[in-house]
C-alpha cells in the first residue's frame, strides 16, 4: 500500500457491507447465508494489523480446507516480505544486501514490485526504505529530518539497482534496503483469492489492510465498499459498488509526521519528500499486487497521469481525492 516500514495500520481505509454501510468489517451480518450455504471464518494478526478471511459455501469441510491453504499464505507472504520479522527473508537482505535461494514467494513479490516501478516510471519504488527511516528517526526524535541525511539515503533509491533471479537477489549499492509493504498485502489478497477459487469457493471476503472480494455475500448480495474519508476519521466519503476483485487505498492520513498531512509515510522518489496534491487513492484491480503498488505511485503521480494510466491499463480503476476534497475517478471506478 505505501512506502513505509510498519504495515498497514489500525485506521481502516475501507468499510464493506453486504449491500448496505456498516459500522465495520462484518457489518451487515442480518443477511443470512443463501439456503444450504455454509459460511466460514479465519482471522488473527499478520502485516502489522487484524486479518481476515471469510467464505460461503455448501460444504464445511470444502471451506475449512480452502480457509486453512489461504491462511497458509498470508504466513508465506509474511515470512517473506515482513520486515517487522528479522528473520524473514527480506529482512536477511536488507542486513546482507544479497541472498542466496530466496523463497519463490520473495522473488515473486519482487517480480510485481519491479513491474509497477516501471509502469509508473519510478512513482513506486522498493527501494526507498533507507529514507523512510530518516523521515521515520527524526519524526520520534521529535526534530525535522536533516538534508545531509535525506541526501545520503536519497543516494540509495533506485529500483534498476535490483538484480532479482530465482537462484539470488544482489542489491547493487552498500546500504540499499527494500520495502514491500507497497504490494505484499495487496499480493496475499490476490493469492488468497485464487487459493480459494482453486478449492471450488466462489463467494469470499478479504480483508488483509487491502480488501478482496468475490462472488456475493454468502451468495446473496453484492459488496459494498464505503472509502474512507481522509479528513474525518471513521467517516465514508464515497461508496463503491458492486464490488469486486481487489481494492487498495493508500492515503496521507495513515501515518502523518505532521498534523496538517503535508508530512506522511508515502515519498515520492524524485523529490524525496511526501507528495503534495492528493489525499488518499483507492485503485481496484484484478491484480492485488498492482492495486496496491499503483494506490501508492498514483499517490506520487498526482491525479493528472495518475487517470491518464489507468486508461492505459486493463481492469484499473481508480479514485483519488485531492488535498482540496475534490473527487477524480476513471470512467469504469463503480461508485453507487
Amino acid at each position: 500500500m505505501s512506502h513505509h516500514t510498519p504495515w498497514k495500520p489500525s485506521r481502516r481505509n475501507v468499510i464493506i457491507a453486504g449491500g448496505l454501510i456498516g459500522s465495520g468489517i462484518g457489518a451487515g451480518a442480518m443477511f443470512m447465508p443463501a439456503t444450504g450455504m455454509k459460511t466460514a471464518q479465519r482471522s488473527g494478526i499478520a502485516f502489522g494489523t487484524t486479518v481476515s478471511l471469510k467464505a460461503s459455501n455448501a460444504s464445511a469441510a470444502q471451506l475449512d480446507r480452502a480457509l486453512d491453504a489461504a491462511w497458509r499464505e498470508i504466513i508465506r507472504v509474511e515470512q517473506a516480505a515482513s520486515l517487522f520479522r528479522p528473520e524473514s527473508a527480506l529482512s536477511q537482505l536488507n542486513r546482507s544486501g544479497a541472498l542466496n535461494n530466496p523463497p519463490e514467494t520473495l522473488v515473486q513479490l519482487l517480480a510485481e514490485a519491479l513491474e509497477i516501478a516501471r509502469l509508473t516510471d519510478g512513482a513506486f519504488d522498493p527501494t526507498v526504505q533507507p529514507l523512510w527511516r530518516v523521515y521515520a528517526n527524526a519524526y520520534a526524535a521529535g526534530r525535522p529530518a536533516a538534508d545531509a541525511d535525506i541526501a545520503s539515503a536519497s543516494a540509495l533509491i533506485g529500483w534498476q539497482n535490483i538484480d532479482v533471479s530465482p537462484k539470488h537477489i544482489q542489491l547493487a549499492r552498500p546500504g540499499m534496503a527494500l520495502t514491500l509493504n507497497g504490494v505484499a498485502q495487496g499480493f496475499a489478497t490476490g493469492r488468497c483469492l485464487a487459493i480459494l477459487r482453486d478449492h471450488g469457493i466462489e463467494n469470499a471476503f478479504l480483508d488483509t489492510g487491502e480488501i478482496g472480494v468475490a462472488g456475493k455475500r454468502e451468495g446473496q448480495s453484492s459488496w459494498t465498499a464505503a472509502i474512507a474519508d481522509p479528513r474525518h476519521p471513521g467517516g465514508y466519503i464515497a461508496l463503491a459498488q458492486p464490488l469486486s476483485g481487489i481494492l487498495a487505498t493508500s492515503g496521507d492520513y495513515a501515518t502523518m509526521w505532521s498534523s496538517d498531512f503535508t508530512h506522511h509515510h508515502i515519498l515520492d522518489p524524485n523529490t524525496h519528500r511526501s507528495p503534495t496534491e492528493t489525499a488518499s487513492v483507492s485503485v481496484l484491480a484484478k491484480s492485488g499486487a498492482l492495486a496496491d503498488g499503483l494506490a501508492t505511485a498514483m499517490m506520487v503521480m498526482g491525479p493528472e497521469k495518475s487517470l491518464a494510466l489507468t486508461r492505459r491499463l486493463a481492469n484499473v480503476e481508480a479514485l483519488i481525492i485531492t488535498k482540496t476534497g475534490q473527487q477524480l475517478r476513471s470512467d469504469g471506478f463503480p461508485v453507487a
